[in-house]
């Protein structure tokens, strides 16, 4: 395939150097996609080496290519995901509210990502209280901004969101509501993997109330 060369799921000094190569001879529009795709994949290796090398790809292009915002845009949700996936929500933050910033004031672009939820997460497991209304609105603005929720794993991130942030609103009425909807979907879906958390993320979710502990208040 033509493609192939910015499609490498293993990094060596010898593919690297081919990489490269290649990339000095195609367009700058060429260029830039091949770094995208390629940082990409690499980044979803399970080896960390490589997913460092993916990294570096990708940031080359926020550093090499300032006047492609939209591109950039989509390499931060990128970066933003890759972090939020290993808890370091620091980081995470960083990228994501730059996309986020971005949507604001531009179409939303590229793969859909979730960065307005992954950031409102964050926000939650950080326990960022002062800032739990903005990260509500990030939630509730989600579907009118472009964002997806066509599958079942999406609403159910989406609904157990709303349920989390309003509990600690003290709307709890309506956190109640939310709840409930979440475990609905989770209780009709099939692939229940898809909602499933990592180890890291259920450290930081078993401090905050489970969604049936949350439902149980419309019982109260």
């Amino acid at each position: 395939m033509m493609d192939e060369w910015y499609r490498n799921k293993t990094w060596s000094i010898e593919i690297k150097t081919a990489f490269f190569d290649k990339l000095q001879q195609v367009e700058h529009n060429m260029r830039v996609t091949a770094l995208q795709i390629q940082g990409d994949t690499l980044s979803r290796s399970k080896d960390e080496g490589t997913q460092q090398a993916g990294i570096e790809l990708l940031q080359m292009i926020m550093t090499g290519y300032p006047d492609e915002i939209y591109i950039i845009a989509v390499v931060q949700g990128i970066l933003g995901d890759y972090y939020y996936q290993r808890s370091d929500f620091e980081s995470a933050e960083t990228y994501l509210q730059s996309v986020v910033d971005f949507h604001k004031k531009f179409k939303r672009v590229g793969v859909i990502r979730r960065e307005d939820l992954l950031l409102a997460e964050i926000i939650i497991l950080r326990k960022q209280t002062d800032r739990l209304e903005e990260a509500l609105q990030l939630v509730i603005n989600y579907p009118d901004s472009g964002g997806s929720l066509s599958e079942d794993h999406e609403q159910h991130h989406y609904y157990e969101l709303l349920a989390h942030l309003c509990y600690q609103l003290d709307r709890k009425t309506e956190a109640a509501g939310y709840a409930m909807k979440a475990i609905e979907i989770a209780q009709n879906m099939e692939l229940d993997f898809m909602i499933s958390k990592s180890a890291t993320m259920e450290k930081y979710y078993q401090q905050l109330p489970d969604l049936q502990q949350i439902a149980d208040y419309e019982s109260i």
